[in-house]
Order: C-alpha cells, then sequence, then structure tokens
C-alpha cells in the first residue's frame, strides 16, 4: 500500500481507538490527540504490524490498570497524575517507538525496526512492574541503597514487579518476534530476536527505577493530605498537597517527572539497542 493510504487508514482506526479510550476515561482530550498521532504515525510508517505492537501495549497495560484498582486507590497521593493517560503521558510511553518508525521507514534500517520493539517492551515492562508490583506483599527496596522504600515511589523495586516487568517485556518481545516471521521487518531469527528484545526491554524498567530514584523529584508531603489513604506515606511525586500547600522537595530536580524519566529511560535503551543490534543479532 502506498504511504498516503497507510496514513489515511491509520488516522481512521486511530481516531476510533482514540475516541473509544476517551470515552471508557483511559485518557483525557490531550491523552486521546497524542495517541491519535503517536499510532498514526506508527500505522503509516511501519505498517499494520507495528501498529498491533503499539496496540498489544496499549490494551494490556490498561487492562492491568484495572487489576485490584479498590486497592491502588490510594497511589493518587503518591503519583502526580491519576488513571487517565494525558498528552505528555503518551508521547512519554509512545512518543520513542513513532520516531523509530519514521525512522525504520526513511533509512530502511533493520536496527530501527528492532528499536521500535524495544521501545514498546520498556514501557510495557515499566507499566505492568508498576501496576502489580504495588500489590506486593513485601515492601519494595531501593536498586541503589537496597533499602525499603514506600509502596508506590518511584525508584523502589520488588520481586512480584520485577517479575511483571519481565513478562511485560517478553509479551512485547514475542508478539513483534512473531509479526515479524510475517512482515520480515529483518531476517527471521525468532528466538534470538526474543530474548534480545525482552533483555533490552526489562533493563529499560531497570533505567526507569534508577532515573527514579535519583533524578526524579521527590516530596515530603504534609501528614493531613495523605492520612486519608495511608498513615505511613511520607513521600510523593506531588509538588503541592490538595489544599494547595507546597511540599518540600527531598530528592531530585523539579523539572524531572516521570513522564520525563519514562522518556529518557526508553530514549537510553532503544538508543543502545540500534547501535548494538547490528553487533549481537547481525544484518
Amino acid at each position: 500500500m502506498s504511504f498516503p493510504l497507510l496514513l489515511a487508514i491509520g488516522a481512521l482506526l486511530n481516531g476510533v481507538a482514540s475516541l473509544l479510550a476517551f470515552r471508557r476515561g483511559s485518557v483525557n482530550r490531550g491523552g486521546a490527540l497524542a495517541g491519535l498521532v503517536v499510532g498514526t504515525l506508527i500505522f503509516a510508517c511501519g505498517g499494520p504490524l507495528f501498529w498491533l505492537v503499539l496496540m498489544l501495549f496499549f490494551v494490556s497495560s490498561t487492562a492491568l490498570g484495572y487489576v485490584r484498582a479498590r486497592d491502588k486507590v490510594w497511589l493518587q497521593a503518591v503519583h502526580q497524575k491519576g488513571g487517565r493517560r494525558d498528552m505528555l503521558q503518551v508521547i512519554a510511553n509512545g512518543g520513542v517507538g513513532a520516531a523509530c518508525a519514521v525512522l525504520y521507514l526513511v533509512m530502511n534500517n533493520a536496527e530501527w525496526a528492532v528499536a521500535f520493539a524495544v521501545s514498546f517492551a520498556a514501557s510495557n515492562a515499566d507499566t505492568w512492574g508498576s501496576e502489580i508490583g504495588v500489590l506486593s506483599r513485601h515492601q519494595p527496596i531501593s536498586l541503589l541503597t537496597l533499602r525499603s522504600v514506600p509502596r508506590g515511589v518511584s525508584g523502589g523495586v520488588s520481586l512480584l514487579g520485577s517479575g511483571m516487568a519481565l513478562g511485560g517485556s517478553f509479551f512485547i518481545a514475542t508478539a513483534f518476534a512473531v509479526a515479524n516471521l510475517a512482515g520480515r521487518f529483518l531476517p527471521p531469527a525468532l528466538v534470538p530476536l526474543t530474548l534480545f528484545v525482552t533483555a533490552a526491554g526489562f533493563a529499560g524498567s531497570l533505567v526507569d527505577s534508577i532515573l527514579g530514584a535519583t533524578l526524579q523529584a521527590q516530596y515530603a508531603a504534609p501528614a493531613p493530605s495523605l492520612s486519608d489513604v495511608r498513615d505511613t506515606l511520607a513521600i510523593t511525586e506531588r509538588a503541592t498537597a490538595t489544599d494547595g500547600t507546597p511540599n518540600r522537595l527531598v530528592r531530585g530536580l523539579p523539572f524531572i517527572t516521570n513522564d520525563v524519566v519514562n522518556l529518557a529511560s526508553c530514549a537510553i535503551v532503544t538508543g543502545a539497542a540500534a547501535i548494538l543490534w547490528p553487533l549481537v543479532g547481525g544484518r
């Protein structure tokens, strides 16, 4: 199919998907618009199989958000944003993948197809690990200090969360490797491709945790702003309390939000994958 036709079909499909996501409350208006642009670019540049990878990420990560949702209500006091994805969140999770799809079309290099898969493997690993990891019975620990950290705070990892992160990366890696057998984006390499994308995606979740524990802004919140959810919580990503009172910055840089960390960690491992795949997987 020609590029204009792919662009038109992509706009139609993603317009419908974005509208449904908005009506279900998965995204707000800005998130729906960003999803339309990101999804259309991916479909037009990479074709239906690239788009399938995007949809598997979005549907699976959204579905996990509903798992024991009542047990995760308290996260609203810790996380900067609510459950509806906004424009920045969509770009942070899908922008790198969209850029890789464009580069794949323009340069026609196999490493950008692999990089595309890695970007969504990393985003999926982080999302699966975060959504389920907070339900762990065991207190998470910091990758840097190996000491316990509050649940839900960026930079903490648990065995359950890490296992889900690995599973999320493997899910995308397997889907892309199977899609490659049909689309032939690069020479058939089912097992090596699956292992490479899985490892790179999981590495992305680790980089995300490290950046979250070091550079991401974390604040000490006054007790009243959190007492109605969990008295044990004292750290939040929110710069202000619910009553507008500024929270005290205790770690990181004020302009490094969770969206910045997600985008940076995804870009780092995706760029590394584009460099390493020709050396590891060959051409």
